[in-house]
């Protein structure tokens, strides 16, 4: 089967196509960056250039699609990352959603971000979603072009993932921060309190839940998530555990656009899936810091 990843070079793609290759699928990752994995086929594009033909002819002749594909981030503000978040998260998904035949399964990664947090239930895939900040906004937007393909026949599957963190997670968020400014003795920057809380999901679990979709048909939104929420204080003393170092916090307010706590219902993931996604915190971070200590040896 020949699967096109698209966002092939980013934090959870680049797990997602070694997962695929060791299934003896030929990938195809799509990505402006170079540094698709080893064992896929490299296209270096841009969705959104009229003139990118190798990404048009891949996604339509691709058995399957992984559009994963965006500009990340809830912090960032101003006009230049508003337009940026429209042609990365929106119009680049629209164009993905144009060239895929309709028959062909599409699986897109929303956020768990169209929610707008928790104020003590679960979210649920039905709830009414309330983004917060122009980044969950962006994600909505994509959600309903993904509708608009299923009125007219499409098979797409959409996935939410909570929190993710493992291996390569991306430098602008908080546990990568957090094990950076560790390592380097500076206080851990907390946005608004210790007690806030989110569901932080595995990065290998999110890739399962991913694959699933696609081996079992999967026509659905779905959360992928654990259901269990931690402090952002234990997250730091997990963190201060991983690099066996003392750390000192310093908090500080928290913008509009993040929620208070995040929390995954799991019930449609267990039901269509057949399994729902676990962190051991301590083993998960402990992971995620031997990786970027191996990175920046290997750079230095």
């Amino acid at each position: 089967m020949t699967v096109v990843v698209t966002g092939a070079a980013g934090f959870i793609g680049r797990h997602l196509v070694r997962a695929l290759t060791a299934r003896g699928h030929h990938v195809v990752g799509i990505d402006r960056r170079r540094d698709v994995p080893p064992g896929a086929t490299a296209l270096t594009g841009d969705l959104n250039a009229v003139d990118d033909e190798a990404s048009a002819t891949a996604l339509r002749e691709a058995d399957a699609v992984f559009h994963l594909a965006a500009f990340p981030g809830v912090r960032a503000a101003g006009p230049a990352t508003d337009l940026r978040r429209r042609l990365d998260n929106v119009e680049a998904a629209r164009r993905v959603l144009d060239r895929v035949p309709l028959h062909v399964p599409l699986i897109v990664t929303s956020s768990s971000s169209v929610y707008g947090g928790t104020t003590g239930s679960r979210c649920a895939e039905g709830d009414t979603p309330r983004p917060r900040g122009g980044y969950a906004a962006s994600k909505l937007d994509l959600e309903r072009l993904c509708a608009r393909r299923v009125s007219h026949g499409g098979h797409v599957a959409v996935a939410r993932p909570f929190t993710v963190a493992g291996e390569g997670q991306r430098p602008d968020m908080a546990i990568a921060m957090w094990i950076e400014a560790a390592r380097a003795g500076v206080p851990l920057t907390i946005l608004g309190s210790e007690d806030r809380i989110r569901d932080i999901t595995d990065v290998n679990h999110v890739v399962i839940g991913l694959v699933r979709m696609l081996d079992r048909g999967i026509r659905a939104t779905v959360n992928l998530g654990t259901g269990r929420g931690h402090r952002l204080g234990d997250v730091v003393a997990a963190v201060s555990s991983a690099v066996e170092r003392e750390v000192t916090t310093v908090v500080q307010p928290a913008a509009a656009q993040e929620p208070y706590a995040t929390l995954a219902d799991t019930r449609r993931c267990a039901s269509l899936l057949g399994f729902v996604p676990h962190t051991d915190l301590g083993a998960l971070l402990r992971r995620q810091a031997a990786a970027t200590a191996l990175a920046a040896g290997a750079s230095a």
